[in-house]
C-alpha cells in the first residue's frame, strides 16, 4: 500500500512542473510529446508515460523500466 500511496505522489508531483522530464524514447514514433518520470529503485523502476496538453497532464500508461519501449 505504501508503494502505491508513493506512486500516486510521484504522479500528483507532476502537476507543478511536468516539463522537468525528458522526453520519452517512444517520442521519436508518436505523434504528439511524451515524457516519462521514473519512479522506483532499481531494479523496480517504472516509467510514467504522459503528455502535456495546454495546462493538463494525461498519464498515458506505466510500465516497468525494462519493458522495451512502445511502438507506434
Amino acid at each position: 500500500m505504501r508503494w502505491f500511496s508513493a506512486l500516486q505522489d510521484a504522479i500528483a508531483s507532476l502537476a507543478e512542473f511536468p516539463a522537468r522530464c525528458p522526453l520519452a524514447p517512444e517520442n521519436a514514433v508518436i505523434h504528439f510529446e511524451v515524457r516519462h518520470l521514473l519512479y522506483g529503485r532499481r531494479p523496480h523502476v517504472y516509467r510514467i508515460l504522459f503528455t502535456i496538453k495546454d495546462q493538463t497532464v494525461y498519464v498515458l500508461h506505466i510500465r516497468h523500466g525494462r519493458r522495451q519501449p512502445l511502438k507506434h
